[in-house]
């Protein structure tokens, strides 16, 4: 059975079911939202059998359980801050899962339900986006080319080509910009897991084109939790995960919120695209050592808007390894039980490889 739910039609819910419906014939959808007019005006615009909707609290997960019970994976594409409750859902519905990251904090909270997971025969991946997600998986696939790992490195850096107004405004998510710039990071170092203030390690990083010379900083992300237990083991002593913000609107931003405005309020000024044209590059510089000499591994992962989905770079990079892997379990391909990151389970292969298939492109230097 190809049946899946998304939970949540916004921005990247869309796209994840898009992707679902355009991948099989046979992949059955259901769009779930606490907004039921949406999840309807999201599924109608398919025009099929394959795609239906329905209401659902993600923050109940008593009343969850019975929407999404009978379904072979959940999707959660909702804030993080509800990735343990949709979590509990699927456990007690024996419905297999994958989120797109919880922001270090929950994703920590989130790997201690391994092994009540396994005992009831269920699989959850945890943030398989492109950041975290692909990031993981270059990681690995670039660590694999050296002997010895010494740090990780992920930078990700976007450009839009859209004429952008002077006015103050949020590309995506007022909630989750605020979170990746107020919140303390943590990076790894030394082995053992270390905060670093807010809003700092500002570097200018090369991207090349056509996102060229970007500025990017510290923020908190899901990598850092997970790589570790990974690569610890093979000499990792420090990782940490950058993204490009301008750092006048960065400036702005402080401002507003030292002055006392609110998170709601912030949200209201969230832009609203007419076509995305934009294009992002996620890349994860491994250094180490290879045949007794210093080395560095560089992976990259391209990713450009798609036109006919009206969908961002962001987007897409984000909505697609989701669906890719999801399929993969529901196929059985992936076939482990337990709670996992995208690194113990999934083959960084086959998923750019499927990633391939919808547009995006991977890069691969060294060791150099």
């Amino acid at each position: 059975m190809r049946s899946f739910v998304v939970l949540g039609a916004g921005a990247i819910g869309r796209v994840i079911v898009r992707d679902l419906f355009e991948s099989h014939p046979k992949n059955k959808i259901l769009v779930a939202d606490l907004d039921l007019a949406s999840a309807r005006r999201l599924a109608s615009g398919f025009r099929s059998k394959r795609v239906e909707a329905a209401f659902a609290d993600a923050s109940d997960p008593r009343h969850l359980r019975g929407v999404i019970g009978g379904h072979k994976v959940i999707i959660n594409s909702t804030r993080h801050h509800l990735n343990l409750g949709v979590m509990a859902a699927a456990l007690d519905a024996r419905v297999h899962y994958v989120d797109l990251g919880g922001l270090f904090t929950w994703t920590r909270r989130q790997l201690r339900l391994h092994r009540r997971f396994r005992e009831r025969g269920v699989l959850a991946i945890l943030g398989m986006g492109c950041a975290p997600g692909l990031t993981n998986l270059l990681a690995i696939a670039a660590a694999e080319q050296l002997d010895r790992v010494e740090a990780v490195r992920i930078r990700v850096g976007s450009a839009d080509f859209n004429t952008m107004s002077d006015s103050f405004s949020f590309a995506y998510s007022a909630e989750t910009i605020i979170e990746e710039l107020t919140l303390k990071p943590w990076k790894w170092s030394r082995g053992r897991f270390a905060q670093v203030p807010a809003r700092s390690g500002w570097e200018m990083v090369r991207f090349g084109p056509p996102v060229g010379d970007r500025w990017v900083v510290t923020t908190r992300h899901s990598e850092i939790a997970t790589l570790p237990r990974v690569l610890r083991k093979r000499g990792l002593a420090y990782a940490d995960f950058k993204v490009s913000f301008d750092r006048a609107f960065v400036r702005e931003l402080v401002r507003r919120l030292r002055i006392g405005w609110t998170i709601p309020e912030l949200a209201k000024l969230t832009t609203t695209r007419s076509q995305a044209n934009d294009y992002e590059i996620a890349r994860v510089e491994v250094s180490g050592r290879a045949e007794g000499s210093k080395r560095r591994c560089i992976a990259e992962c391209h990713a450009r808007a798609n036109s006919k989905w009206n969908a961002s770079a962001g987007d897409i990079d984000t909505a697609c390894p989701a669906s890719i892997v999801a399929q993969m379990i529901a196929s059985g391909e992936i076939d482990r039980r337990g709670v996992f990151a995208p690194e113990d389970v999934a083959n960084p292969n086959r998923v750019f490889d499927e990633c391939r298939n919808r547009g995006m492109k991977f890069s691969f230097s060294g060791p150099l």
